[in-house]
């Protein structure tokens, strides 16, 4: 069964359609996603990766493609980028920016090396970097490694820096991302989560440091629909 779910149809809105009725469409735009990896030859995505960008700081390539059941950077990648009138799965919110997919989480612990490598990753190219990711809920307080914060110190793009886009995190209401020194950055933009009801998801961080929310999907209500992992539906 095919659900086809308006943009007005979520209240309150993001105004996606109204931004690309306005030439807004992230063409010229390069994202990386900073996440589990992204399946490069998922076809809601080939078309918008740049390959000659990726890394994979876990097995130490340049293909960041995630092992079994390691979705959520395809996920993150297909909300910004996938690719548009493809007659598969979904449509990216920035569906004309390219993706640099870098793969910095998995089985294993990050390490100041390993973050400030993802942070400083093809920053002669890269305008937004978009990070899920940060020090675990619930267990003090946590600040990037003097690597990382050089790092984001450091900017790119000429001087003109990186912006990077920050999770506040899922550790709702028992949590507070004050104490989670990337999301409370002077480096970092930080974004928490609200519901169709435009109230703050069951896991949402709200906190002063979360510059603005986004629709995120809460228990019992719509959620979000992204890119089908392929392992269970190809093509």
């Amino acid at each position: 069964m095919i659900i086809k779910i308006q943009n007005g149809d979520i209240s309150p809105s993001m105004k996606v359609v109204e931004a690309w009725q306005s030439g807004y469409n992230g063409s010229g735009i390069i994202v990386s996603v900073v996440d589990q990896g992204i399946e490069t030859d998922h076809s809601d995505l080939d078309a918008n990766l740049r390959w000659d960008c990726h890394l994979d700081l876990i097995d130490n390539d340049s293909n960041p493609y995630p092992p079994f059941n390691f979705r959520h950077g395809t996920q993150v990648a297909g909300f910004i980028a996938a690719e548009r009138d493809n007659n598969n799965c979904i449509v990216g919110v920035a569906y004309g920016s390219k993706l640099i997919g870098i793969r910095l989480l998995g089985s294993s612990y990050t390490t100041d090396i390993t973050e400030s490598l993802a942070i400083a990753h093809a920053y002669n190219v890269t305008d937004i970097s978009s990070n899920s990711w940060g020090p675990p809920d619930f267990y003090g307080y946590f600040a990037p490694g003097p690597l990382t914060a050089e790092a984001f110190e450091f900017g790119g793009r000429g001087g003109k820096g990186i912006i990077y886009i920050w999770a506040a995190g899922n550790g709702g209401t028992s949590d507070n991302c004050n104490a989670d020194g990337y999301a409370n950055s002077i480096y970092t933009v930080t974004i928490s989560s609200i519901n169709n009801k435009g109230q703050p998801a069951w896991y949402s961080e709200v906190c002063p440091p979360a510059l603005a929310v986004t629709y995120s999907g809460d228990t019992n209500q719509r959620y979000m629909v992204s890119s089908v992992n392929i392992y269970k539906l190809k093509g």
